[in-house]
């Protein structure tokens, strides 16, 4: 027998983004006000001279180390982007209600457009990543060269590789940021999963520029009156710049699990 009652709609609630990526390790800075970084950023390193060592304190010694200032890390520029999102008008709703569907799809994507840009500027800066056998050494090796930095880094990976990392760590964490067994900060981007793949990369500092929304109702179609255009929509969008500092390392494991 059919029932004759109608179904009752629910509308789901909206969800939190998920976490653990590159928004939850980087130093976040939330702008106002116009648009002043269209042109970029250009980062002026302050961790990453090299003028430093050691000497004898023999006083006869004829061969003296020179101490000289060394060089500065050279500054790098990282260009902005615009993360859009938007959402169709529906009869049953106002354009505040339409205005809200798009925010909340422009914050929920947010981090994963971000994080795959910026995996494929990661890419490009580290050049071929060095191939090793397994996870075991693929963390190893990038921890030593953050170590050789002398600073705690981070290590960006996609989220296939955290139940295989997690065997690696000295303790249970429960804090947002996951970290290696030397406590570098492990970035599980889920905007990773197809930029960086099998390869793990290692930097310094990150850092994220973000400016407030800009929303509007959009209305295309020929006609003057939007009654009579073919389509009205919610758009909301986000200018982002994202940022490291110093070294940067890949690597690539041979076998993907």
């Amino acid at each position: 027998m059919t029932n004759p009652l109608p179904p009752v709609d629910f509308e789901a609630p909206p969800l939190n983004p998920s976490g653990y990526g590159l928004y939850t390790a980087a130093t976040v800075f939330d702008l106002t006000g116009p648009a002043r970084q269209l042109g970029g950023v250009t980062v002026r390193p302050y961790n990453c001279d090299d003028g430093a060592g050691t000497y004898s304190t023999d006083l006869c010694d004829t061969d003296p180390a020179v101490k000289a200032a060394g060089e500065r890390g050279a500054p790098l520029t990282f260009s902005p982007l615009v993360v859009w999102a938007a959402s169709e008008c529906a009869p049953d709703q106002t354009e505040a209600e339409v205005m809200g569907r798009a925010a909340h799809t422009r914050r929920l994507h947010e981090p994963l457009l971000v994080e795959s840009a910026f995996a494929a500027r990661l890419l490009a800066d580290a050049g071929a990543p060095t191939v090793v056998p397994d996870v075991e050494t693929a963390v190893g090796m990038l921890e030593e060269f953050l170590g050789e930095q002398g600073y705690q880094g981070y290590i960006h990976a996609a989220r296939r590789w955290a139940a295989p990392l997690s065997e690696y760590r000295w303790n249970n964490q429960t804090g947002p940021l996951r970290r290696s067994p030397l406590d570098h900060g492990y970035v599980f981007g889920g905007g990773y999963a197809d930029a960086l793949g099998d390869v793990l990369i290692a930097t310094g500092p990150l850092f994220v520029w973000r400016y407030e929304p800009f929303e509007q109702v959009v209305t295309t179609g020929s006609s003057g009156t939007p009654e009579h255009n073919n389509s009205v929509y919610g758009l909301s969008e986000r200018i982002v710049t994202v940022a490291y500092e110093c070294a940067i390392m890949a690597v690539q494991i041979g076998a993907t699990p």
